[in-house]
């Protein structure tokens, strides 16, 4: 079960003794994390001419070989025309390949070359030190717990966001009107008072 919004607004202030932010919202807290570890990431990559997120593709291959492109979406957290251009970006860089499928013509495969083993190692070597850095942070129980609980919340609001895709139809109008009016309906209590 979610926990309302108004908890999530604020959290208590011994939930985070460390932070001088006890008030941001726990979405902007997890978005200020993520954005952190990017940037830290493309500052790390980045005399590589190289992106966090293409980093995480490369790794993906690396663990992977053959992989198939459309694979790669589900792995990195992309959107497949992100992966798309991220592949034809690297291939033309001569950091991947892509063959066809032995066994269906109409799949990608994805192999890194040896100038991309190449960069692989570099970059995995240089990205070391944050590994330890964020292995630290999640060290212990309370990082195990932090872990499980992110967990939750990608598992819970991906089924939030299936239930509501399947009740969105496109006839529904995204007329500020049509808005204004489903809200009013739906929270009469609301309504300015004339």
């Amino acid at each position: 079960m979610l926990v309302n919004e108004e908890q999530l607004e604020t959290l208590p202030e011994s939930a985070s003794p460390l932070s001088p932010d006890r008030s941001l919202h726990v979405v902007r807290r997890l978005r200020r994390a993520f954005l952190s570890i990017c940037r830290c990431g493309d500052a790390v990559f980045s005399p590589y001419r190289l992106t966090t997120e293409q980093y995480s593709l490369m790794l993906a291959v690396h663990r992977t070989p053959g992989i198939r492109q459309t694979e790669i979406s589900d792995q990195i957290f992309a959107e497949p025309n992100t992966v798309t251009a991220m592949v034809t970006l690297l291939e033309k860089r001569g950091i991947l390949r892509r063959k066809p499928s032995p066994t269906d013509g109409r799949v990608r495969l994805l192999y890194l070359t040896s100038h991309g083993q190449t960069v692989m190692k570099r970059l995995s070597e240089d990205w070391k030190p944050m590994r330890v850095l964020l292995r630290d942070a999640f060290a212990g129980d309370a990082g195990h717990q932090a872990l499980e609980i992110l967990d939750r919340v990608y598992a819970e609001m991906q089924g939030e966001r299936e239930r509501l895709l399947g009740k969105t139809s496109p006839s529904q109008s995204m007329e500020p009107e049509s808005i204004e009016a489903e809200f009013d309906a739906a929270h009469p209590a609301d309504r300015p008072s004339a």
